[in-house]
């Protein structure tokens, strides 16, 4: 997808996103806070909802640009980054703990046990740091998890539960 469609959609997405959008019949909500968006899927309290927290995020500098998300998926405590140019690398960090990598082409997933860990430090935590590498470059990226505490909490008012909790 060029960097261009990419942030069209992730523009598209963030736009839809702003007003908190009331349980539908299939059992989908979706909050945002700041650029973060949570999205849940089935009935709270029927079986592991199908739960994400998502935020993008993008720069451009010397005519080159990046447009990547990251996304934690709640019910297995998943986190990875996406995007374009396609990562090969990324290396994570929340507050001063030690940082996680990640080294896979095209989707880049971290390894489920130190995941687990920067889920429980994004609870609390106050500033993350994403270098992500690429074919074109490296990009490095701040961000605030005040919008994943937001959308833990709303998570928790729809009446949703984890074992991450």
């Amino acid at each position: 997808m060029h960097i261009c469609q990419f942030r069209v959609r992730v523009c598209f997405l963030a736009l839809f996103a702003q007003v908190l959008v009331l349980p539908s019949a299939t059992g989908q909500q979706m909050f945002r806070s700041d650029e973060w968006i949570t999205e849940c899927e089935a009935a709270p309290g029927k079986g592991a909802p199908d739960c994400s927290i998502t935020v993008p995020f993008w720069q451009a500098r010397a005519g080159q640009g990046g447009s990547f998300a990251l996304v934690v998926i709640l019910q297995t405590g998943s986190i990875g980054i996406v995007g374009q140019p396609f990562p090969e690398k990324a290396v994570l960090r929340v507050d001063k703990n030690p940082p996680i990598e990640c080294r896979q082409t095209r989707y880049c997933i971290f390894p489920s046990a130190q995941a687990l860990a920067v889920v429980n430090q994004l609870k609390v935590g106050s500033l993350i740091l994403i270098d992500v590498i690429t074919a074109k470059g490296t990009f490095s990226f701040s961000l605030t998890p005040k919008g994943y505490q937001a959308g833990m909490a709303k998570i928790r008012a729809w009446g949703y539960r984890f074992s991450l909790d």
